[in-house]
């Protein structure tokens, strides 16, 4: 029986493990876009998928929400479209943890000031928002640059609409 394991992330894996039988580490390097082929017994095979099932590993049938960027398939070698496929899903996840960071930032933040505005004696009238902006470079950078709104909306008061920014 053979395992197959690729590395669907942007960088370096040291897929490391223990067989049942000797307790000492085994290792092989993979680059990204890659994978190795490991031998052995149903149960060893089992074994070593166990021990990195725990860290977001996934049968490549199956990879999706929580991938950790490694995927596997037993007997048969993964094609290059199923690696390509883990590197989507690895980005959406880095993509869904920023957006999720961001939205407890600006929750913090907003929850910050309202405990402030609370102690001077003021009232906070509506919600925070914070823009996200990624910068140019230098000036002959011309690509699309990141560019995000977040508003903290508050239960019972609807949010104000001011003036537009001057640009």
């Amino acid at each position: 029986m053979k395992l197959y394991i690729a590395n669907c992330s942007k960088q370096e894996f040291n897929f490391t493990w223990m067989d049942l039988e000797n307790p000492q580490p085994f290792m092989r390097k993979l680059r990204s876009g890659t994978q190795t082929e490991i031998d052995g017994s149903p149960d060893r095979i089992s074994h070593i998928i166990k021990q990195h099932e725990v860290y977001g590993m996934m049968e490549v049938s199956k990879v999706g929400k929580g991938f950790g960027g490694i995927a596997y398939r037993i007997d048969k070698p993964l094609n290059v479209s199923a690696i390509e496929n883990g590197f989507t899903q690895k980005d959406q996840e880095a993509i869904d943890r920023a957006q999720n960071a961001r939205n407890i930032t600006a929750a913090a933040a907003d929850g910050i000031l309202s405990t402030k505005a609370q102690e001077m004696g003021l009232k906070q009238t509506s919600g925070l928002e914070i823009e996200v902006v990624e910068e140019r470079k230098n000036a002959g950078d011309n690509e699309q640059k990141f560019q995000q709104t977040i508003e903290v909306s508050r239960e019972g008061v609807a949010p104000r609409k001011g003036r537009p920014r001057k640009s």
